[in-house]
């Protein structure tokens, strides 16, 4: 495999089309079309099946792209090895995150970063965390950022905050005054007011009967959701499962369902208008973020420069936006 097959055959695995991986990889087509033709008839047996729609690896094809994956992150490891001979004049910075906190949470570390270290490629992966997990352990990123469970068999895992979950309800949802004594603002929970440190936290029981909104997989997903409602002794009546967790605001904001909703996006996140929260107890409502790398892999001095930098704007309260 030449490193010009190994970048054909992902990108065109990972977009399933010819059009989209051609444009992603500058060439046309036509062209892209006839260097897979001619890796397959090298090989001797067909990589893509093109009698779908998207195209799909073959069972030839995903023996390939598996062994591609494991080449390439040889080759990353020792392009990085030798640029931290060089101290940091080049190399590459790979770190994977979801959406919400790649928005929320890393573009003042990243410039902090990218500021100091003007010879590294910094590239950001925003992907739903189990995602996440395959890509870092396939050596396609050096770190990522998030909460949940990592095998310490494949991960080593470092503590990067604490983070909690509030329940979240809109302004206009009756409910809020039945639990009018447990009410916080955006503001109390922003700036830490009296009323926020006075808060005592609701029993979750008490909403059993309100219809759920929630991410359908990843950090804030619906098994998430059910577990910690199945804590507090009921089930969620989830009515709306959507992508993300921004869609999951939305949703909620329009008093479609309630949810639980992390204090990052509360603290942090680019939001005009928000619902009332209420505190939950800490046995089901803290999470952990972790910085997160592959066990067995080679981290590189950009990396290791990187999660420093994030860690000291954690400390200082500044990693935010």
């Amino acid at each position: 495999m030449t490193s010009q097959q190994i970048e054909y055959v992902l990108t065109l695995a990972h977009y399933k089309s010819f059009s989209k991986a051609a444009q992603k990889l500058y060439v046309t087509q036509p062209s892209l079309s006839q260097y897979i033709l001619g890796i397959e008839k090298q090989l001797g047996t067909s990589l893509f099946d093109r009698s779908t729609s998207p195209i799909r690896l073959t069972e030839a094809g995903e023996a390939f792209v598996q062994t591609a994956k494991k080449i390439k992150a040889l080759e990353d490891n020792l392009i990085n090895e030798l640029a931290d001979m060089t101290h940091l004049n080049r190399g590459s910075l790979k770190i994977g995150a979801s959406s919400f906190r790649a928005s929320c949470l890393l573009a003042r570390s990243i410039a902090t970063f990218c500021n100091t270290y003007q010879g590294i490629s910094v590239s950001i992966t925003e992907d739903d965390i189990d995602q996440l997990k395959t890509m870092v352990k396939d050596g396609e990123l050096d770190v990522i950022i998030g909460t949940g469970n990592f095998d310490n068999k494949y991960f080593h895992t470092e503590e990067l905050a604490t983070e909690r979950l509030y329940l979240a309800v809109a302004i206009n949802n009756p409910i809020n005054d039945r639990l009018k004594e447990f009410r916080l603002e955006h503001a109390d929970i922003k700036n830490r007011t009296l009323n926020y440190l006075k808060a005592k936290p609701i029993d979750l029981i008490e909403i059993a009967g309100q219809p759920f909104v929630s991410a359908d997989h990843g950090e804030f997903g619906s098994t998430i959701l059910t577990s910690i409602c199945q804590k507090s002794g009921f089930e969620p009546n989830i009515v709306f499962k959507v992508k993300n967790l921004e869609t999951v605001f939305s949703l909620l904001t329009a008093n479609l369902g309630v949810s639980l909703i992390p204090d990052t996006l509360i603290r942090f996140g680019n939001v005009m208008s928000h619902p009332y929260y209420y505190m939950l107890d800490d046995t089901i409502s803290l999470n952990t973020i972790s910085l997160v790398s592959r066990k067995s892999g080679y981290f590189t001095n950009a990396a290791t420069e990187y999660c420093l930098t994030l860690k000291k704007l954690v400390d200082i309260g500044t990693w935010r936006v």
